[in-house]
């Protein structure tokens, strides 16, 4: 073997450890700040038996009168809506995934429902309310609550609980969180509350397991 065919061997043995060298390495460094996010992203909140406890609670109680300002410039009254029949608050946190995830379901129930009140309950004031409601397409109007006054009123813990309120103004479901059945649950009962006939709705993509969102600063 001459001397040219020797430093070409041992270059491309160098080579090829200098490379299997990287690859262990970076196979053995901890994930990067992004893959964290992601991980971090997909977390999910599990209603516990306290939290469905709690909304148990709620049930046939009196449901706190509100006058709350919206994303659609008017001013929505609790016992002016109930005039039109039932009412579904749905509470969402701003910048909170859970409330980002949860908030097509509801697009769609308010398609299949369009005259029942559905509204999002938001805690932030109206440009970013607005924003947020830009962002995931909304279809219904979102109630302004910066102070977070009907989350306390109305027993929230976390955003993503949804509130059923019947047109007697009583509680009539209290959920602490979402899932397809819960969804399902409450589309049947619009359209059992409302005499309409039941729709065929599609939330194959909501969680399997009860689901509530992040927590409030209470």
């Amino acid at each position: 073997m001459n001397r040219v065919h020797f430093t070409l061997i041992v270059l491309a043995s160098a080579t090829f450890g200098s490379l299997y060298a990287m690859v262990r390495l970076r196979s053995e460094l901890p994930a990067t700040e992004e893959e964290l996010v992601i991980i971090e992203g997909s977390t999910k909140h599990i209603v516990t038996p306290e939290m469905a406890g709690a909304s148990r609670a709620m049930l046939d109680r009196p449901a706190p009168n509100f006058s709350k300002a919206a994303t659609d410039g008017k001013t929505y009254r609790l016992e002016e809506m109930l005039r039109n029949g039932l009412v579904i608050l749905t509470f969402v946190k701003e910048g909170c995934p859970c409330s980002d995830a949860a908030q097509p379901f509801f697009n769609e129930l308010h398609a299949a429902y369009p005259r029942v009140s559905i509204r999002g309950v938001i805690n932030v004031a109206a440009e970013p309310a607005k924003r947020w409601a830009d962002k995931f397409h909304v279809t219904y109007p979102l109630l302004l609550d910066p102070n977070e006054e009907l989350v306390r009123d109305y027993g929230v813990e976390n955003s993503a609980y949804v509130v059923l309120i019947g047109s007697n103004g009583e509680i009539a479901k209290h959920w602490p969180g979402y899932s397809e059945s819960m969804l399902r649950e409450l589309g049947s009962l619009t359209a059992k509350m409302t005499g309409s006939p039941e729709k065929s709705l599609s939330f194959a993509d909501a969680p399997t397991d009860l689901y509530t969102g992040c927590p409030y600063d209470l």
